[in-house]
């Protein structure tokens, strides 16, 4: 009938659906929040002197934030660790991951091997961009090594085999789904707005910086669109 048409076809947008992801978003943006009130934050003060004066920042912005970063850690002795800032990442690269071995799982259940293998490709390509970014976040910016940020990253990266694994022993609603992905979405909205928006700002001189910033945001934007091309319903017939 065409009551069963207008299910199979479309849907409708509950208001308790939305004030749900609504809540889960604002709790994830404001997850850093939290984590900051645990965990605060050490600010190594740094004479003017030792990083240059203010003409110096104004013509080469770039080298007065580094001046600033490398005079805190020769100052302090050693390189101060955030975690509040290492703690966000993780979580959020967790719960992201998580859901990725979801989606993976279910594809490979419940899609044709095609649309799997592209839902497969889509996710290691945005995956190699997060991973990348999370890497020098954590090392140039949360004050971890390498080795540490590496086996750090790659535990968080481990969700993603417990996400495909509730796969098959658990039947996920795809509001549960939704709402993981909404808190691990504020999370990463408030790395962007707080962390690395503020950083990239700081180094933008020219009209060509700030181009090339719009295109790095579009190519990043990419893998995010691709998931909605040849958007396919699976199910179990």
């Amino acid at each position: 009938g065409h009551g069963d048409e207008h299910d199979d076809h479309g849907f409708e947008i509950l208001p308790s659906t939305t004030w749900r992801f609504g809540a889960t978003l604002l709790s994830g943006f404001l997850l850093p929040v939290l984590l900051s009130a645990f965990f605060p934050r050490v600010h190594n003060e740094v004479d003017r002197d030792e990083v240059g004066d203010e003409k110096e920042f104004v013509e080469d912005p770039k080298k007065a934030v580094d001046d600033i970063e490398e005079g805190a850690e020769e100052k302090s002795g050693t390189k101060t660790k955030d975690w509040p800032l290492i703690l966000t990442i993780l979580i959020g690269d967790a719960v992201h991951n998580f859901c990725d071995g979801v989606f993976v799982g279910v594809a490979f259940m419940l899609c044709k091997s095609s649309v799997a293998l592209s839902i497969v490709a889509i996710t290691l390509y945005h995956e190699i961009a997060q991973e990348i970014a999370d890497y020098f976040l954590l090392t140039k910016h949360a004050g971890l090594e390498p080795k540490w940020a590496l086996l750090y990253n790659f535990l968080a990266g481990l969700s993603v085999v417990f996400g495909g694994l509730l796969v098959l022993l658990v039947d996920m609603s795809d509001l549960s789904t939704g709402v993981l992905l909404a808190f691990a979405s504020g999370v990463y909205l408030n790395l962007a707005a707080c962390e690395c928006l503020p950083r990239v700002n700081a180094v933008l001189q020219t009209s060509g910086d700030r181009i090339l910033l719009l295109g790095m945001f579009i190519l990043g934007a990419v893998p995010v669109g691709l998931t909605l091309l040849n958007h396919q319903h699976c199910d179990a017939h």
